[in-house]
């Protein structure tokens, strides 16, 4: 039978039963050791470690027991290293139920603490075993002999220990038979902060694998050891220890890149082991750089990152130097900078008289020494110093450079990562902001003009816009530049004809403009929908652009800007040809028959209304009459405009040929159906006005529509015209007409519903609105009715508009004034 485990460890998942399941794990592994005597309190302390890492990290959490000699380490780990512990725990008010974790984990522990790495925090508590561990196995005194010792572990398939050598007995003072059979992971934990896997000894390791552990000792204590491991073909590893301080013995320098072995990478001055956690890369960068001056007797040192996009390095830290340097870019190989045929080697300039050095220009630095920083076998920077001596810098000097550099190569790459992702995020949210405010306009001049907002001065100094006419040649259409003043004479040079022939598809799109006043510039295609449509032109050398994240910007741009112009571009054509068709739907100007008076007004609901269904008319019919007609078809747009189109002009050509009004809107019925699926019903009114022995006569017929407005010259409303069958709904139909006889001053109005069904909220404006509003416009010109009317549906409610609106208003100017008496 194995023997038991020395150290165990489950996770748990982040929700509450977890403090429970780890309470319950806890307790038994606990019996299994016959440690009874600390069952309780170390149930306590685990249930409330657990209880800290479920409710305030929200992460799993890595539970861990482990036996040292006479005490028992608890370990629980999260993932939350940003929420700090505090190390001075705080009394919560008495009656609080929460903040007494930390208190009761103090009180029943002989030492606590929390350790941090930059992915994991680790609260740890150690609890002291009563009569030094009773039944728990009884360690032994370590072999202390100093000599290099290379412990060599072998284990089987599912990680337990079958062979020990005597190294590994000498640096952990277990026997063979004291660890054959257990776990490796029991005996081999890596250090704090070193973001390691959990187990060593975990059957999905890779096939090779090597890292700083800690190894626990037969005494209860721990040492570091630097572990290496090597994966079996049929299962299970070797694993080679030897003391941390002696990892050469199994790393032996190899390759084109190896240099000999030596003293550790020196310690920063002034900085502690975790200063990397506790300050972060970009500070900890800045501090090395001025450091790293004085050990090598350095004017100036300097650090270069290798960019994302390209291989350019950027200064990303100084010292010594102008802090205008920051940011500047040195392509590979040139001076200041790793050479491009051997990155991995230092490169020496004895005399910048010789070989002048772009960075320290302006500077009285004579001679420098780049390192390389790399990282896995890739150069990820370099670090540079400079001395005001010519040849300033001896080999000792280069190689502690070099020294300095492997320390802060991993912190470096870690800057160089954050600063890519951080531009990669602020870019990618200027293109989301960008894509939005493009895609809220339709209207073709305004998108052009936000496309040079976005463009200038963030990617370039100026920009501008060329769209391809018919003939597929680039006519400007606008500039933009941040200097004002120099707008009118840019725009005037970029008139011109290109150099190049813009329609040649296959042509270089960069030599149209390859200069714009003595200046190179860039010009990317704009393409929607696999059409060029035009260009963007941009104020920033070809080679200063392609050579950084902003020419993946700008393509990115000119491709939303393209396709947002070509569609307010369609918008626009859309609109042109709905105005058109609303406008063919309609009488081109309103009318003066002899003896009326007419008022129109027309609104169609929205701006993107393409065709409304509502309409109108007024034409003579012959003999001196004329005819009205007010309708509304259902719905809107294409095929409501066809039946409107085809009942305004089915009406006019019938009652100019002499049909009286039920035949004509009856022959309007059966042309409506006859249209089949395209077909829609709707509600007219129609009727004809004509002088008979000094008195104006109406002929009325009403198909559905709510009924006319007939207001006397005292003020008087009422409504005529009986609503009658709908038209296109039913074949067979038969209408009839009313023949009212008008009086001079008397005024008829003619709507469609989107006035009288007005709503605000659940109330109706209705006709009982209308009317009201009707009495009071007694005498007023027909065109100031249709415009009050209009008003009063306005008004009525601060919701938009979402129905046509059709009002036609005819006063009678002829005939006797005689009023209406009471109905």
């Amino acid at each position: 039978m194995p023997p038991a485990p020395l150290r165990v460890h489950r996770t748990f998942a982040a929700e509450a039963r977890s403090v429970v399941e780890a309470r319950r794990f806890a307790r038994e592994q606990l019996e299994q050791w016959g440690a009874t005597d600390v069952l309780d309190s170390v149930s306590l302390v685990v249930s409330e470690l657990v209880t800290n890492a479920v409710v305030h990290t929200g992460t799993p959490a890595r539970v861990s027991l482990q036996l040292q000699g006479s005490d028992l380490r608890v370990e629980v780990e999260d993932h939350h290293p940003g929420r700090a512990v505090p190390m001075v725990p705080e009394r919560p008010v008495d009656r609080s139920e929460h903040g007494r974790g930390l208190l009761i984990t103090a009180s029943l522990s002989s030492a606590w603490g929390v350790e941090y790495s930059p992915t994991t925090k680790r609260v740890w508590a150690s609890c002291p075993l009563p009569g030094g561990g009773g039944n728990l196995p009884h360690p032994a005194v370590a072999d202390p002999a100093g000599t290099a010792r290379v412990g060599v572990v072998e284990t089987a398939p599912d990680g337990r220990v079958t062979h020990w050598n005597e190294d590994a007995c000498a640096m952990s003072g277990w026997l063979p038979s004291d660890v054959t059979g257990r776990p490796l992971s029991d005996l081999v934990d890596p250090a704090p902060g070193q973001g390691l896997p959990a187990d060593v000894a975990d059957p999905t390791f890779s096939a090779r694998w090597q890292g700083t552990c800690l190894l626990t000792c037969r005494d209860g204590s721990t040492a570091g050891v630097y572990a290496t491991s090597v994966r079996r073909t049929a299962g299970g590893q070797v694993v080679l220890l030897v003391p941390s301080g002696q990892r050469e013995v199994v790393t032996p320098a190899t390759g084109a890149t190896a240099r000999p072995p030596g003293p550790p990478s020196p310690v920063l001055p002034g900085l502690r082991s975790d200063a990397l956690v506790r300050l972060g890369s970009q500070e900890l960068l800045a501090l090395a750089v001025e450091h790293v001056r004085d050990p090598v007797q350095a004017d100036a040192t300097w650090l270069l990152l290798v960019h994302e996009v390209d291989d350019d390095m950027e200064v990303a830290a100084v010292s010594g130097l102008p802090e205008e340097v920051l940011g500047s870019r040195l392509a590979p190989g040139s001076p200041g900078a790793p050479s491009a045929q051997s990155p991995e080697r230092p490169v020496v300039v004895t005399d910048t008289a010789e070989l002048p050095v772009s960075l320290l220009a302006g500077t009285d630095l004579r001679s420098l020494v780049v390192v390389p920083l790399l990282v896995e076998g890739r150069v990820v920077g370099a670090l540079g110093a400079a001395s005001a001596r010519v040849d300033g810098f001896t080999d000792d000097q280069a190689v502690l450079l070099q020294r300095f550099a492997d320390s802060i190569a991993v912190a470096a790459d870690r800057a160089r990562l954050q600063a890519s992702e951080r531009a990669r995020r602020e870019w990618l949210t200027f293109i989301a902001d960008a894509g939005d405010l493009l895609a809220a306009s339709l209207d073709h001049d305004m998108t052009m003009a936000i496309t040079g907002q976005i463009v200038v001065p963030r990617i370039a100094p100026w920009c501008a816009i060329h769209l391809l006419d018919q003939r597929g040649v680039p006519v400007l259409q606008q500039v933009w530049h941040q200097d004002e003043t120099r707008v009118d004479a840019l725009r005037e040079e970029l008139a011109q004809p290109p150099t190049a022939t813009a329609a040649t598809d296959g042509g270089d799109e960069a030599a149209l403009w390859p200069q714009v006043q003595g200046q190179p510039v860039t010009t990317i295609p704009l393409v929607a929908r696999r059409r060029r449509i035009g260009y963007l032109t941009l104020g920033r050398p070809p080679q200063e652009l392609r050579r950084t994240e902003f020419y993946l910007v700008a393509e990115s741009i000119a491709r939303r800007s393209a396709l947002a112009i070509d569609n307010a571009r369609a918008h626009g054509n859309l609109q042109a040809v709905g105005r058109a068709l609303q406008e063919s739907l309609l009488p081109p100007s309103t009318p003066s028959p002899p003896g009326l008076d007419v008022g129109v007004v027309y609104e169609a609901a929205g701006e993107d209304t393409l065709a409304g269904g509502d309409f109108y008319d007024l034409f003579p019919a012959g003999n001196g009459r004329w005819c009205f007609v007010v309708g509304d078809v259902c719905g809107t747009g294409a095929e409501a405009a066809a039946v409107t189109g085809l009942a305004r002009h089915t009406v006019q050509a019938l009652v100019r040929a002499g049909f009286p009004l039920p035949a004509t809107l009856e022959r309007l019925n059966t042309a409506i159906l006859e249209e089949g699926e395209r077909s829609r019903f709707l509600t007219l009114v129609c009727g004809t006005l004509q002088v008979e022995a000094g008195r104006m006569r109406l002929t009325l017929v009403n198909a559905g529509h709510p009924p006319v407005f007939l207001v006397g010259p005292e003020g008087r409303v009422r409504e005529i015209g009986n609503p009658q069958p709908l038209l296109g709904v039913v074949e067979a139909v038969a209408y009839t007409a009313e023949e009212h006889v008008l009086q001079r001053e008397d005024l008829l109005v003619a709507l469609t519903d989107g006035v009288t069904e007005r709503r605000d909220g659940d109330v109706m404006l209705g006709a009982e609105g209308v009317a009201r509003e009707l009495a009071s416009t007694a005498g007023m010109p027909a065109q100031a009715v249709a415009e009050q009317v209009r008003r009063l549906a306005v008004d009525y409610s601060a919701a938009p508009q979402r129905d046509d609106m059709a009002i036609l208003a005819i006063r009678v100017q002829v005939g006797p004034l005689v009023a209406h008496g009471p109905a």
